[in-house]
């Protein structure tokens, strides 16, 4: 990829440079044997002319799997994902450029940080006795940004699931569990619980699920307070395309709870969300259809119900409409310590012969818990408001090019005044395919922040992809 950039440093005093981008990368994709999953990797090193400032990697990575060591007994599930995060949310904010491999964004943005997770999940699965099974689970996540330690973090929990076998119109289920999770600056924070619920079915399109419990924590701090547990779960799917569900759980340190609503039709989805709940960490947008990627994967699910297949499905239609599977919904930040996390999302995916439109909204709102608990934005905001929206229209003009046409709009706000921002972007993209594995995209790029910084930055690129 080569870009123009008239303000490279994202300052009132704009740097203009040429930027070249050469991104190898790999997709695997398994669906059979011990091995199943997909991965997506691209090493993008980022070189400057016409600037002072110094070239760099940047690593993009969308991993799962899971292994079965044992048939039917013994699984390892793994997740992984490199890809960049903002440290503030009122500091300098950038979008990806359209198109680019991995979303790379290429700009000297100071508040960008390369964050990379990974989890591994052993399981052991088995029958007591006929009467019911087992799954118990171990979890290892580790969290590490570069350039920073403010979101690093190593975590660890185990849990059990005893489900009754071969229920009936009523099912019995105990679970316990217990999670910590250490910052590298900061305390550790858990919880430790123990529920037993019962489920019950009167029809394939109904079930609900209600429970009742004990579990300790200390996300408040001053050491670990017990509390009573309970809450109901609903669904309820009257088609394979439409799904109704909401669930409800008290907690001694707030309240959880979920709502959502699916509907595809042969060309159109919609998808609204509305959950809380309590994250320990980095904080970004929490379940649901977070980008062009999670809406265009619930859209093709009737054409492709093999998860692995559709993966690649949807990968190969982005790209060939010049869409980035990487656009967020809504961007996070860097923290550590215990916060509430309310996200509202809607989505909109209409898909036509020769035209796609998708609609994305959310709205996320995060409050600390506990005092001096929280390292970042957090340490200096009770809770921080995020809202973003976006709308991108595509057009196939021939069988083989198309133009695309994208909207956004992020905002966050804080405590104080001060603590606010408004990034508006405007971006447009050709694309051509000129061979069966060769393709192209031109495009250029309006962004405008308000902040304690603002900058106006304008951009024109083109980027050439040869798969093999």
């Amino acid at each position: 990829m080569q870009t123009w950039t008239d303000n490279l440093n994202l300052s009132q005093d704009k740097d203009a440079a040429l930027i070249t981008t050469l991104s190898p990368g790999v997709s695997v994709v398994s669906n059979s044997g011990t091995l199943r999953g997909t991965l997506d990797y691209s090493l993008n090193g980022i070189a400057y002319i016409k600037s002072n400032q110094p070239g760099r990697v940047q690593n993009s990575l969308s991993a799962a799997g899971q292994a079965e060591l044992i048939s039917r007994t013994l699984y390892v599930d793994m997740r992984a994902s490199i890809g960049q995060q903002s440290a503030s949310a009122f500091a300098a904010q950038t979008v990806p450029t359209l198109g680019s491999q991995g979303g790379v964004s290429n700009l000297a943005n100071t508040n960008q940080h390369e964050t990379g997770t990974l989890g591994i999940s052993p399981s052991l699965r088995g029958v007591l006795g006929g009467i019911a099974s087992y799954d118990l689970r171990g979890d290892i996540t580790y969290t590490e940004a570069r350039g920073t330690s403010l979101g690093d973090s190593r975590g660890g929990g185990l849990s059990l699931n005893v489900t009754e076998l071969n229920a009936g119109l009523l099912g019995w289920w105990l679970q316990a569990n217990t999670q910590r999770v250490k910052a590298k600056t900061a305390p550790s924070n858990g919880t430790s619980s123990l529920r037993v619920g019962v489920n019950y079915r009167p029809d394939p399109d109904w079930a609900f699920s209600a429970n009742v419990g004990q579990e300790r924590s200390d996300y408040l701090g001053g050491g670990n307070r017990n509390g009573a547990t309970g809450g109901v779960t609903a669904d309820w799917t009257p088609t394979p395309r439409t799904r109704v569900g909401a669930n409800w759980q008290s907690h001694e340190y707030g309240d959880s709870h979920g709502l959502s609503f699916e509907h595809r039709f042969a060309r159109m989805v919609w998808r609204l969300a509305d959950s809380q709940t309590t994250t320990l960490g980095n904080t970004g947008a929490s379940g649901g259809a977070r980008s062009y990627y999670d809406m265009f994967f619930l859209l093709f699910a009737s054409q492709e119900p093999d998860p692995i297949k559709r993966d690649v499905l949807v990968r190969a239609y982005l790209q060939s409409q010049g869409l980035s599977p990487d656009a967020p919904v809504a961007n996070g930040f860097l923290s550590t310590g215990p916060s509430r996390l309310r996200n509202q999302q809607l989505a909109v995916t209409l898909q036509g012969v020769r035209n796609s439109v998708t609609v994305l909204a959310s709205r996320t709102l995060t409050r600390r818990l506990g005092d001096n608990l929280n390292q970042g934005d957090l340490a200096n905001s009770s809770q921080i408001e995020q809202r973003s929206f976006s709308m991108s229209a595509s057009h196939q003009l021939s069988p083989l090019s198309g133009i695309s046409l994208t909207l956004s709009r992020q905002d966050s706000a804080g405590d104080l005044s001060s603590q606010a921002m408004i990034l508006t972007s405007l971006m447009a993209n050709w694309n051509a395919r000129l061979g069966p594995r060769l393709s192209a995209q031109l495009g250029a790029r309006h962004s405008r922040f308000q902040g304690l910084m603002p900058y106006t930055e304008n951009a024109v690129y083109g980027n050439l992809t040869q798969q093999f």
